[in-house]
């Protein structure tokens, strides 16, 4: 049994200094905590994966269809509890940048309209 565990302990990382001092349960219980981590990071990068292959068909989508007819997911939408506090200033700044764009729309109107009034040329 014990010769059985040791290569998949060394797989494992543990050391074979520390492999000779753990009780056999200890052993197991050190491989099945690196199985856990070595799953978790799978998951991880297979998410990674799943949502760059999203972003990339979205866009391509948004390029082909155009940006009126797809509605491009952000990573807040995913995870909104990881990131609710970035929305929530992207959000805000873009709002503040449309309002400054319309600012200076209606500032442009207004003076062309102001111009022409006055019986201004071009």
């Amino acid at each position: 049994m014990i010769g059985d565990l040791y290569p998949h302990a060394l797989d494992c990382g543990i050391s074979p200094e520390r492999f000779w001092e753990l009780s056999i349960p200890d052993i197991i219980d050190t491989m099945e905590s690196f199985r856990r981590q070595e799953e978790r990071k799978a998951k991880h990068e297979l998410m990674n994966l799943h949502f760059l292959a999203r972003d990339i068909g979205q866009f391509t989508t948004v390029a082909i269809q155009g940006s009126d007819k797809v509605k491009v997911m952000e990573l807040w939408d995913f995870f909104p509890e990881l990131f609710g506090r970035d929305h929530e200033e992207t959000e805000k700044k873009i709002q503040e940048k449309q309002l400054a764009e319309y600012k200076a729309r209606f500032n442009d109107f207004a003076i062309r309209h102001n111009h022409a009034r006055a019986g201004g040329e071009n």
